[in-house]
């Protein structure tokens, strides 16, 4: 009995140098594939979530940093160089009439763990002459509008999309 409890006693004292060491986890591999084709699609989220934009969803307006009032977007994509800057086209179209158009350059175009990648902090914007303060935008209120982004990056391939919402003002 005490030669097994001395053998026990052994080979729980093995030093920690000595132990096996289990292999690290490979850490998984992104890759968001600039060959694949460009595609984008406009949506909102925090954080790392998307949620996109379906065809007469209700937005809201905020503060864009080109000045004036739009909707702050994210925009996934699938075939454009990520992990750099792109410049992105943001355009309002009210009845087929364009009602703003600024070109945000220099906007991080971060891979994402499902290989696409994602871009946000920008806010396609009305035309802040014709809509200078929030009493302006109140005739916005329930108006439809066509949100037009495009995403241009280094190599000057390109991915658009379209999305018609109904405009919520003061809600």
């Amino acid at each position: 009995m005490g030669r097994l409890l001395l053998t026990a006693l052994l080979v729980a004292c093995v030093p920690e140098e000595d132990k096996p060491k289990p292999e690290p986890e490979p850490e998984p591999e992104i890759s968001c594939d600039p060959e694949a084709a460009p595609s984008l699609v406009i949506g909102q989220g925090q954080g790392s979530a998307f949620t996109p934009l379906v065809e007469g969803a209700s937005v809201t307006l905020d503060v864009a940093p080109q000045g004036g009032y739009g909707v702050s977007i994210r925009a996934k994509t699938t075939g454009l160089l990520t992990d750099d800057a792109v410049d992105v086209l943001l355009e309002t179209e009210i009845e087929g009439e364009l009602s703003g158009s600024f070109v945000n350059q220099g906007t991080n175009l971060y891979c994402q763990d499902d290989n696409t990648g994602l871009l946000w902090g920008v806010v396609v914007g009305f035309d802040s002459a014709s809509f200078p303060d929030p009493d302006a935008l109140i005739a916005l209120d329930g108006e439809q509008a066509t949100l037009i982004v495009e995403a241009t990056d280094v190599d000057g391939d390109s991915a658009r999309a379209e999305v018609v919402v109904i405009i919520e003002v003061g809600g």
